[in-house]
């Protein structure tokens, strides 16, 4: 099942943002702290677009986006991912892209036009083809150097 995320989901979306980040380059660069990304989801909770998936009422994917004017006209809202997760053993079940879609309509009712995905050096290729499937258009990649 594919729901919004409450404040109450906080600490089980926690536990899947930080399986999410040990398995990003970024975990090299810095530790995972807490406190700074429970802020951040909290946050993403209130003020941007956050869905669970559940399977019996286990959280077990998220995907969560900050919503912002578009960097180019403000009178443009988007949404840009900050995560997008679901735990190995639900993988193949729906979840990624159950999340995925739902999103277009959770979008679409808060007059958002602009939805944009990562795609990380290390994301499966499937994630990039589902992007495709579901009507994104590669629009940039992104480069990362650590001082």
């Amino acid at each position: 099942m594919i729901r919004q995320a409450m404040l109450d989901d906080a600490d089980a979306i926690m536990e899947l943002v930080e399986k999410f980040y040990y398995n990003t380059d970024y975990a090299g660069f810095a530790p995972f702290d807490y406190e700074t990304v429970f802020d951040l989801t909290k946050m993403l909770i209130e003020t941007g677009v956050v869905l669970v998936g559940t399977i019996d009422e286990v959280i077990v994917g998220v995907i969560g986006l900050v919503v912002a004017p578009f960097m180019f006209n403000k009178s443009k809202l988007g949404a840009y991912e900050v995560i997008w997760y679901v735990e190995k053993a639900a993988m193949r079940l729906g979840i990624g892209g159950g999340l995925l879609a739902k999103i277009d309509e959770v979008c679409k009712d808060r007059g958002i036009e602009l939805i944009q995905m990562v795609h990380l050096s290390n994301s499966p290729p499937q994630a990039a083809a589902m992007y495709v499937a579901m009507g994104y258009k590669h629009s940039e990649s992104s480069y990362t150097k650590v001082l």
